[in-house]
């Protein structure tokens, strides 16, 4: 929230210094992304007095040659494109912003040569709690969200081998009114098996667990299944 309020402090102060006739593509980098992780990039367009047709985002990591191209909807004037665990596994995200306009105008973000200079943003390693377990003992992991299910959009288990590592990202599947998770064995046997569980609501916030949040809501709840 508190990202939210500069960026639209940013956008008020700069409507006031540019002219109207102008478009403006007001865009707020973000100084960080995390690994794995869900995120949201965002930007406000004002079209000055031209006719906007569409925005868009690129995006690309070091390992590609190419930009892929997404449409951003517009919700509430704000255009927004959300980042899935997929898109944030190298060490730099990389993208820029156009917006195209009926005359065949177009206005990107960064405005010189966005192809060749592109924000890229680093994408860290997240430093966070995990619950640790011992794989032999246990077959499944439940998520229990009681009355709130009907917000729910997404659980996603994040998990890993050991101390150290990045944690893989999975679905839970949702089978008999609660979200499971089968945990496999590792080859090796004395590892212990690392996870947090991410719950993507449907208004677009999150919860984790562990977090002094998840224990604090009695509706929620993580169980562990033990092997027969």
């Amino acid at each position: 929230m508190k990202y939210f309020r500069h960026f639209f402090l940013i956008i008020i102060l700069s409507s006031i210094l540019h002219a109207a006739d102008t478009p403006q593509i007001y865009h707020q980098v973000p100084e960080k992304l995390y690994y794995d992780q869900f995120d949201w990039l965002r930007c406000v367009v004002d079209p000055g007095s031209y006719h906007l047709l569409k925005v868009s985002i690129f995006i690309k990591d070091k390992s590609e040659n190419f930009f892929t191209e997404y449409s951003l909807p517009n919700d509430n004037g704000v255009y927004t494109f959300q980042l899935i665990p997929e898109m944030v596994r190298a060490d730099s995200f990389i993208y820029f912003i156009t917006a195209e306009f009926s005359d065949f105008a177009l206005l990107a973000f960064p405005m010189e040569n966005p192809k060749r200079n592109p924000v890229v943003v680093p994408v860290m390693q997240e430093k966070r709690s995990a619950k640790v377990i011992e794989v032999r003992d246990v077959a499944k992991i439940f998520c229990d969200l009681g009355r709130n299910i009907e917000n729910v959009q997404s659980v996603t288990i994040f998990s890993r081998y050991g101390q150290t590592g990045r944690f893989n990202p999975e679905p839970m599947n949702y089978i008999k009114e609660r979200f499971q998770y089968t945990v496999h064995e590792s080859s090796d046997k004395n590892s212990k098996f690392y996870y947090y569980i991410v719950i993507l609501f449907k208004d677009q916030t999150t919860l984790s667990y562990p977090s002094d949040d998840f224990d604090k809501n009695p509706d929620y709840r993580i169980l562990t299944g033990r092997r027969s």
